[in-house]
């Protein structure tokens, strides 16, 4: 039991220094905008569940980024065509995600900013 309990130190402290990265601060920033948006416009139960699946995706998705880059990091310190190779697919999978979830966002929020718009 006290393995399990101390795995769970092991994985905050992977949320904290996924937290000190300037990517990471962006996408909690608009997982923060998302959130307030849903509270906002009192959103269904469905769209919470979608907003929170991208919320967790693209967090958990640059963590893991940032893992690998570390690794790469690790493994090539010097500049190698392949370490920079495997950092931009990484991005580039976070990227995709993140892209898409936006669109989710407007299609979700896009209908209750134009209710608001038309009863201006």
């Amino acid at each position: 039991m006290n393995s399990f309990l101390k795995s769970f130190t092991y994985a905050f402290n992977g949320i904290k220094l996924s937290l000190q990265q300037r990517n990471m601060k962006i996408h909690v920033c608009c997982a923060v905008m998302a959130i307030t948006c849903g509270f906002i416009f009192k959103i269904n139960i469905t769209e919470w569940c979608i907003i929170l699946i991208c919320i967790g995706v693209v967090l958990a998705l640059e963590t893991i980024n940032t893992a690998i880059e570390s690794f790469v990091d690790l493994v090539e310190p010097n500049h190698h065509p392949i370490a920079g190779k495997i950092k931009d697919l990484v991005a580039g999978a976070v990227l995709i995600f993140s892209i898409i979830s936006a669109l989710i966002g407007i299609m979700i929020f896009g209908k209750y900013i134009l209710d608001l718009l038309h009863n201006f």
